[in-house]
């Protein structure tokens, strides 16, 4: 697949730019599986942090990574646009945890989980630039790794 993508796309990626993307299309399949019955929504995500008792400290390096990305001098700077949040994201809510007005713990961690779902649907839908895709790679990096740290509470 990678060698059909640098010929149709006139690129050079290696197998490395591309595994975390890949990584990512297998575990949001069990997330969306385990977590949501097959169905993403804000709400299930909600009731599954409060039941699971989880602990917004687990996912402290993936919120200061987010927060490096999305806040430049304590405003949220022009790459936040581009999640291209949709009407029942809360995007609202993502804003205040990215600028630490809200520290509440299950709201850090549900704010956290819409924007890897951003990254799903950016991806899923085609709005990523497949010549640029492997710039994507911390993104999905830090993705897997709020999936993990959430399944894990299952």
């Amino acid at each position: 697949m990678r060698e059909w993508i640098n010929n149709r796309y006139n690129t050079n990626f290696t197998e490395d730019d591309l595994s975390s993307i890949k990584d990512f299309s297998l575990i949001w399949n069990v997330f969306e599986n385990v977590v949501c019955q097959n169905r993403f929504n804000s709400q299930s995500i909600s009731n599954g942090i409060v039941n699971h008792q989880m602990n917004a400290d687990n996912f402290n390096a993936h919120l200061q990574y987010f927060k490096q990305r999305y806040v430049t001098n304590g405003i949220l700077n022009p790459r936040f646009p581009y999640l291209n949040f949709r009407q029942n994201d809360r995007r609202p809510l993502i804003e205040d945890v990215l600028l630490g007005i809200n520290t509440n713990n299950n709201d850090i961690i549900l704010a956290l989980i819409i924007i890897v779902y951003r990254y799903r649907n950016n991806l899923f839908h085609g709005l990523k630039n497949m010549q640029e895709i492997d710039q994507q790679k911390d993104n999905f990096d830090n993705a897997n790794n709020v999936l993990k740290i959430f399944l894990n509470y299952y």
